[in-house]
Protein backbone atom coordinates (compact mmCIF):
# COMPACT_ATOMS: atom_id res chain seq x y z
CA UNK A 1 0.00 0.00 0.00
CA UNK A 2 1.26 3.66 -0.60
CA UNK A 3 2.72 5.59 2.02
CA UNK A 4 -0.04 8.15 4.31
CA UNK A 5 2.78 10.70 4.31
CA UNK A 6 4.92 12.76 2.04
CA UNK A 7 8.95 11.37 2.36
CA UNK A 8 10.34 14.00 -0.61
CA UNK A 9 9.86 16.33 -3.43
CA UNK A 10 8.91 13.74 -5.56
CA UNK A 11 5.88 12.32 -4.12
CA UNK A 12 2.39 12.85 -5.65
CA UNK A 13 -0.97 12.42 -4.24
CA UNK A 14 -2.75 9.61 -5.68
CA UNK A 15 -5.86 10.82 -6.33
CA UNK A 16 -4.69 13.55 -8.37
CA UNK A 17 -2.00 10.91 -10.02
CA UNK A 18 -5.13 9.26 -11.02
CA UNK A 19 -6.97 12.07 -12.50
CA UNK A 20 -3.73 12.42 -14.64
CA UNK A 21 -4.30 8.98 -16.19
CA UNK A 22 -7.43 8.03 -15.74
CA UNK A 23 -10.86 9.80 -15.96
CA UNK A 24 -12.52 9.00 -12.68
CA UNK A 25 -15.97 8.57 -12.69
CA UNK A 26 -17.95 9.11 -9.50
CA UNK A 27 -20.57 5.99 -8.17
CA UNK A 28 -22.40 7.90 -5.93
CA UNK A 29 -26.09 10.01 -6.01
CA UNK A 30 -24.66 12.64 -3.19
CA UNK A 31 -25.43 16.03 -5.41
CA UNK A 32 -22.35 17.43 -2.40
CA UNK A 33 -20.19 14.26 -4.27
CA UNK A 34 -21.33 14.12 -7.71
CA UNK A 35 -22.69 11.02 -10.39
CA UNK A 36 -22.17 9.95 -13.23
CA UNK A 37 -23.52 6.11 -12.97
CA UNK A 38 -26.52 5.02 -10.95
CA UNK A 39 -26.91 0.94 -10.15
CA UNK A 40 -30.23 -0.38 -8.99
CA UNK A 41 -28.83 -0.74 -5.67
CA UNK A 42 -27.77 2.86 -5.44
CA UNK A 43 -31.24 3.86 -6.90
CA UNK A 44 -32.94 1.57 -3.90
CA UNK A 45 -30.36 3.12 -1.30
CA UNK A 46 -31.64 6.23 -2.01
CA UNK A 47 -35.05 5.91 -2.61
CA UNK A 48 -35.55 4.63 1.17
CA UNK A 49 -34.41 7.61 2.49
CA UNK A 50 -36.82 9.95 3.86
CA UNK A 51 -35.88 12.88 2.15
CA UNK A 52 -36.86 10.88 -1.04
CA UNK A 53 -40.29 10.11 -0.11
CA UNK A 54 -41.69 12.81 -2.30
CA UNK A 55 -39.69 11.83 -5.30
CA UNK A 56 -41.49 8.41 -4.68
CA UNK A 57 -45.07 9.95 -4.78
CA UNK A 58 -43.96 11.81 -7.83
CA UNK A 59 -42.41 8.98 -10.54
CA UNK A 60 -45.82 7.18 -9.78
CA UNK A 61 -47.97 10.09 -9.96
CA UNK A 62 -46.52 10.60 -13.33
CA UNK A 63 -45.89 6.89 -14.36
CA UNK A 64 -49.85 6.78 -14.03
CA UNK A 65 -50.26 9.98 -16.35
CA UNK A 66 -47.78 8.48 -18.86
CA UNK A 67 -48.66 4.71 -18.95
CA UNK A 68 -51.09 4.98 -21.93
CA UNK A 69 -47.83 5.72 -23.95
CA UNK A 70 -46.37 3.07 -22.49
CA UNK A 71 -48.49 0.07 -22.24
CA UNK A 72 -46.16 -3.07 -22.07
CA UNK A 73 -44.75 -1.18 -19.25
CA UNK A 74 -46.41 -1.63 -15.25
CA UNK A 75 -47.09 1.49 -13.65
CA UNK A 76 -44.71 0.45 -10.89
CA UNK A 77 -41.93 -0.36 -13.57
CA UNK A 78 -42.31 3.17 -15.04
CA UNK A 79 -42.07 4.82 -11.73
CA UNK A 80 -38.94 2.69 -11.34
CA UNK A 81 -37.10 4.15 -14.19
CA UNK A 82 -38.95 7.99 -13.60
CA UNK A 83 -37.12 8.01 -10.58
CA UNK A 84 -33.65 6.57 -11.31
CA UNK A 85 -33.58 9.23 -14.02
CA UNK A 86 -35.05 12.01 -12.49
CA UNK A 87 -32.22 11.70 -9.31
CA UNK A 88 -30.14 11.32 -12.06
CA UNK A 89 -31.10 14.75 -13.51
CA UNK A 90 -30.49 16.39 -10.15
CA UNK A 91 -26.77 16.19 -9.80
CA UNK A 92 -26.50 17.13 -13.50
CA UNK A 93 -25.62 20.60 -12.41
CA UNK A 94 -22.53 19.07 -10.77
CA UNK A 95 -20.83 17.19 -13.56
CA UNK A 96 -19.47 17.63 -16.95
CA UNK A 97 -19.75 14.18 -18.25
CA UNK A 98 -22.68 11.93 -18.88
CA UNK A 99 -24.96 10.15 -16.26
CA UNK A 100 -25.40 6.31 -16.87
CA UNK A 101 -29.03 4.78 -16.18
CA UNK A 102 -29.03 0.93 -15.85
CA UNK A 103 -31.93 -1.10 -18.28
CA UNK A 104 -34.17 -3.46 -16.04
CA UNK A 105 -32.19 -6.42 -15.94
CA UNK A 106 -34.92 -8.39 -15.91
CA UNK A 107 -34.76 -8.04 -19.57
CA UNK A 108 -31.03 -8.75 -20.11
CA UNK A 109 -32.48 -12.10 -22.41
CA UNK A 110 -35.10 -9.75 -24.70
CA UNK A 111 -33.61 -8.03 -27.53
CA UNK A 112 -36.64 -5.97 -28.26
CA UNK A 113 -37.03 -4.71 -24.45
CA UNK A 114 -33.91 -3.51 -24.10
CA UNK A 115 -34.90 -1.98 -27.23
CA UNK A 116 -37.72 -0.20 -26.36
CA UNK A 117 -36.44 0.78 -22.97
CA UNK A 118 -33.56 2.58 -24.60
CA UNK A 119 -36.00 4.66 -26.29
CA UNK A 120 -38.33 4.94 -23.09
CA UNK A 121 -35.20 6.36 -21.55
CA UNK A 122 -35.22 9.30 -23.46
CA UNK A 123 -38.67 10.27 -23.87
CA UNK A 124 -38.92 10.24 -19.97
CA UNK A 125 -36.09 12.15 -19.82
CA UNK A 126 -37.14 14.66 -22.20
CA UNK A 127 -40.64 15.14 -20.04
CA UNK A 128 -38.96 15.43 -16.73
CA UNK A 129 -36.19 17.78 -18.51
CA UNK A 130 -36.76 19.29 -21.91
CA UNK A 131 -34.15 21.42 -22.04
CA UNK A 132 -31.05 18.11 -21.32
CA UNK A 133 -28.77 17.29 -23.84
CA UNK A 134 -29.93 13.21 -24.32
CA UNK A 135 -26.82 12.80 -26.19
CA UNK A 136 -25.66 12.55 -22.31
CA UNK A 137 -27.70 10.10 -21.10
CA UNK A 138 -26.47 6.68 -21.62
CA UNK A 139 -28.07 3.64 -20.73
CA UNK A 140 -26.44 0.59 -18.47
CA UNK A 141 -26.50 -2.71 -20.39
CA UNK A 142 -26.10 -6.21 -19.18
CA UNK A 143 -23.83 -7.86 -21.21
CA UNK A 144 -25.37 -11.15 -22.61
CA UNK A 145 -26.01 -11.41 -26.15
CA UNK A 146 -29.28 -10.48 -26.67
CA UNK A 147 -28.72 -7.12 -24.91
CA UNK A 148 -25.65 -6.49 -26.91
CA UNK A 149 -27.99 -6.90 -30.27
CA UNK A 150 -30.03 -4.12 -28.70
CA UNK A 151 -27.52 -2.17 -28.00
CA UNK A 152 -26.32 -2.60 -32.02
CA UNK A 153 -30.05 -1.71 -33.22
CA UNK A 154 -29.92 1.70 -30.73
CA UNK A 155 -26.58 2.84 -32.00
CA UNK A 156 -28.44 2.77 -35.33
CA UNK A 157 -30.84 5.27 -33.65
CA UNK A 158 -28.16 7.01 -32.05
CA UNK A 159 -29.09 6.01 -28.52
CA UNK A 160 -25.96 5.60 -26.80
CA UNK A 161 -25.73 2.33 -24.23
CA UNK A 162 -22.89 0.56 -21.83
CA UNK A 163 -22.44 -2.78 -21.44
CA UNK A 164 -21.94 -3.57 -17.81
CA UNK A 165 -21.65 -7.21 -16.18
CA UNK A 166 -18.69 -8.06 -18.50
CA UNK A 167 -16.39 -10.56 -17.32
CA UNK A 168 -14.58 -11.81 -20.83
CA UNK A 169 -12.80 -10.46 -24.09
CA UNK A 170 -15.74 -12.34 -25.74
CA UNK A 171 -18.20 -9.09 -24.32
CA UNK A 172 -15.64 -6.67 -25.06
CA UNK A 173 -15.59 -7.88 -28.42
CA UNK A 174 -19.16 -7.88 -28.91
CA UNK A 175 -19.88 -4.39 -26.96
CA UNK A 176 -17.38 -2.62 -29.86
CA UNK A 177 -19.59 -4.71 -32.40
CA UNK A 178 -22.55 -2.83 -30.91
CA UNK A 179 -21.22 0.12 -31.16
CA UNK A 180 -21.27 0.71 -27.63
CA UNK A 181 -19.73 4.00 -26.11
CA UNK A 182 -18.02 2.34 -23.43
CA UNK A 183 -18.07 -1.01 -20.94
CA UNK A 184 -17.59 -2.10 -17.44
CA UNK A 185 -15.39 -4.61 -16.67
CA UNK A 186 -16.10 -5.70 -13.39
CA UNK A 187 -12.59 -6.57 -11.49
CA UNK A 188 -14.19 -8.82 -9.04
CA UNK A 189 -17.55 -10.45 -9.47
CA UNK A 190 -20.52 -8.60 -8.07
CA UNK A 191 -21.76 -11.16 -5.22
CA UNK A 192 -17.56 -10.21 -3.55
CA UNK A 193 -19.02 -6.73 -3.10
CA UNK A 194 -22.26 -7.49 -1.36
CA UNK A 195 -21.41 -10.35 0.58
CA UNK A 196 -18.30 -10.63 2.72
CA UNK A 197 -18.21 -14.27 3.13
CA UNK A 198 -17.22 -14.91 -0.71
CA UNK A 199 -14.35 -14.75 -2.05
CA UNK A 200 -13.35 -13.93 -5.77
CA UNK A 201 -10.99 -16.04 -6.23
CA UNK A 202 -10.61 -15.31 -10.17
CA UNK A 203 -10.22 -11.83 -10.89
CA UNK A 204 -10.07 -10.34 -13.88
CA UNK A 205 -7.57 -7.85 -13.54
CA UNK A 206 -5.42 -8.10 -17.05
CA UNK A 207 -8.58 -7.73 -18.93
CA UNK A 208 -8.49 -3.93 -18.38
CA UNK A 209 -5.35 -3.60 -20.39
CA UNK A 210 -6.39 -6.45 -23.05
CA UNK A 211 -9.24 -4.27 -24.06
CA UNK A 212 -8.01 -1.26 -24.28
CA UNK A 213 -5.59 -2.83 -26.66
CA UNK A 214 -7.90 -4.46 -29.08
CA UNK A 215 -10.11 -1.43 -29.16
CA UNK A 216 -6.95 0.85 -30.13
CA UNK A 217 -5.59 -1.47 -32.65
CA UNK A 218 -8.56 -2.09 -34.44
CA UNK A 219 -9.77 1.62 -34.18
CA UNK A 220 -12.97 0.97 -32.04
CA UNK A 221 -13.97 4.39 -30.35
CA UNK A 222 -15.68 1.93 -27.18
CA UNK A 223 -14.01 3.02 -24.01
CA UNK A 224 -13.37 0.94 -21.01
CA UNK A 225 -14.68 1.85 -18.23
CA UNK A 226 -13.33 -0.47 -15.00
CA UNK A 227 -14.85 -1.18 -11.87
CA UNK A 228 -15.49 -3.15 -8.98
CA UNK A 229 -11.85 -2.83 -7.42
CA UNK A 230 -11.18 -4.75 -3.91
CA UNK A 231 -8.02 -2.88 -2.87
CA UNK A 232 -6.13 0.49 -3.60
CA UNK A 233 -3.43 -1.75 -5.35
CA UNK A 234 -5.56 -3.04 -7.62
CA UNK A 235 -6.57 0.37 -8.56
CA UNK A 236 -2.84 1.53 -9.43
CA UNK A 237 -2.16 -0.87 -11.24
CA UNK A 238 -4.50 0.08 -14.02
CA UNK A 239 -3.84 3.36 -14.07
CA UNK A 240 -3.92 4.48 -17.65
CA UNK A 241 -7.05 2.90 -18.52
CA UNK A 242 -9.96 5.41 -20.28
CA UNK A 243 -12.02 5.56 -16.94
CA UNK A 244 -12.40 4.24 -13.36
CA UNK A 245 -15.71 3.99 -11.81
CA UNK A 246 -14.98 5.09 -7.62
CA UNK A 247 -17.45 4.98 -4.60
CA UNK A 248 -16.84 7.86 -2.62
CA UNK A 249 -15.14 6.49 0.51
CA UNK A 250 -12.11 4.96 -1.87
CA UNK A 251 -11.52 8.77 -3.57
CA UNK A 252 -11.61 10.26 -0.03
CA UNK A 253 -8.82 7.04 0.73
CA UNK A 254 -6.80 8.10 -2.32
CA UNK A 255 -6.91 11.56 -1.79
CA UNK A 256 -5.55 11.22 1.60
CA UNK A 257 -2.28 9.23 0.44
CA UNK A 258 0.55 9.85 -1.21
CA UNK A 259 3.98 7.89 -2.76
CA UNK A 260 6.64 8.43 -5.23
CA UNK A 261 5.35 8.94 -8.98
CA UNK A 262 7.69 6.40 -10.59
CA UNK A 263 7.40 4.11 -7.88
CA UNK A 264 3.40 4.21 -8.96
CA UNK A 265 4.20 3.97 -12.86
CA UNK A 266 6.06 0.60 -12.13
CA UNK A 267 3.21 -0.85 -10.64
CA UNK A 268 0.74 0.29 -13.38
CA UNK A 269 -0.02 -2.40 -16.00
CA UNK A 270 -0.83 -0.01 -18.69
CA UNK A 271 2.59 2.03 -18.08
CA UNK A 272 4.84 -0.89 -18.79
CA UNK A 273 3.04 -1.81 -21.78
CA UNK A 274 3.81 1.82 -23.04
CA UNK A 275 7.26 1.37 -22.13
CA UNK A 276 7.79 -2.06 -23.87
CA UNK A 277 4.91 -1.01 -26.56
CA UNK A 278 4.22 -4.57 -25.62
CA UNK A 279 0.44 -5.83 -26.79
CA UNK A 280 -0.98 -8.90 -25.57
CA UNK A 281 -1.14 -12.08 -27.38
CA UNK A 282 -4.25 -12.72 -27.40
CA UNK A 283 -5.84 -8.91 -28.21
CA UNK A 284 -3.89 -9.38 -32.04
CA UNK A 285 -6.43 -10.77 -33.78
CA UNK A 286 -9.40 -9.02 -34.58
CA UNK A 287 -12.78 -11.17 -34.42
CA UNK A 288 -16.31 -11.13 -34.44
CA UNK A 289 -19.65 -12.53 -32.70
CA UNK A 290 -22.21 -9.60 -34.44
CA UNK A 291 -23.60 -12.30 -36.15
CA UNK A 292 -23.20 -15.52 -34.25
CA UNK A 293 -25.10 -16.21 -30.91
CA UNK A 294 -23.64 -19.86 -30.70
CA UNK A 295 -19.85 -19.05 -30.91
CA UNK A 296 -19.88 -16.37 -28.70
CA UNK A 297 -22.51 -17.95 -25.74
CA UNK A 298 -19.74 -21.06 -26.10
CA UNK A 299 -17.34 -18.98 -25.95
CA UNK A 300 -17.52 -16.89 -23.14
CA UNK A 301 -19.18 -19.84 -21.45
CA UNK A 302 -16.11 -21.42 -21.60
CA UNK A 303 -13.90 -18.24 -20.74
CA UNK A 304 -13.55 -17.89 -16.84
CA UNK A 305 -16.75 -18.46 -15.78
CA UNK A 306 -18.01 -15.52 -17.82
CA UNK A 307 -20.90 -16.48 -18.49
CA UNK A 308 -21.58 -17.72 -15.19
CA UNK A 309 -20.58 -14.64 -13.20
CA UNK A 310 -22.61 -12.27 -15.53
CA UNK A 311 -25.84 -13.79 -14.75
CA UNK A 312 -25.20 -13.75 -10.52
CA UNK A 313 -24.73 -10.17 -11.20
CA UNK A 314 -27.71 -9.93 -12.92
CA UNK A 315 -29.66 -11.90 -10.59
CA UNK A 316 -27.99 -9.66 -7.98
CA UNK A 317 -29.41 -6.58 -9.58
CA UNK A 318 -33.11 -8.40 -10.16
CA UNK A 319 -33.03 -9.02 -6.85
CA UNK A 320 -32.76 -5.24 -6.57
CA UNK A 321 -35.17 -4.49 -9.41
CA UNK A 322 -38.23 -6.38 -7.85
CA UNK A 323 -37.78 -4.61 -4.45
CA UNK A 324 -37.44 -1.14 -6.36
CA UNK A 325 -40.90 -2.05 -8.00
CA UNK A 326 -42.12 -3.34 -4.73
CA UNK A 327 -41.26 0.37 -2.95
CA UNK A 328 -43.50 2.27 -5.32
CA UNK A 329 -46.43 0.72 -3.61
CA UNK A 330 -45.69 0.78 -0.32
CA UNK A 331 -47.29 3.67 2.06
CA UNK A 332 -44.52 5.65 3.30
CA UNK A 333 -44.73 4.18 6.97
CA UNK A 334 -44.14 0.46 5.83
CA UNK A 335 -40.74 1.32 3.88
CA UNK A 336 -37.54 0.43 4.57
CA UNK A 337 -35.12 2.79 6.31
CA UNK A 338 -31.62 2.37 4.88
Amino acid sequence: MASQTSTSASTVNLLAYLRLKSSIDYDCLDPKRSLVRLWTWETYAQLCKPQNSTLLEKSMTLARQLQADFLDVSVEELAVEIAMISLSLGVVPFISGSIHVMCNPLYSWDIDKVFETGHRFHKICHVLDPTFDLSRLIMKVPATWEGLQACSRLTTDGIKTLATTLFTMEQVILAGEAGCVSISPFAHELRAHLDTSYHDSEPILDLFLRAQQYYKQHGIPTKVKSCAFMTTDEIISIAGVDAMTLPAEVLEELSSMTDVQERLEARSVFHRAAQTSSVHPAALTQLSYINDKVKFNRAYTTNRRGKAKTEDAIAVFCGFQTQLEALMTMPGPSRPKL
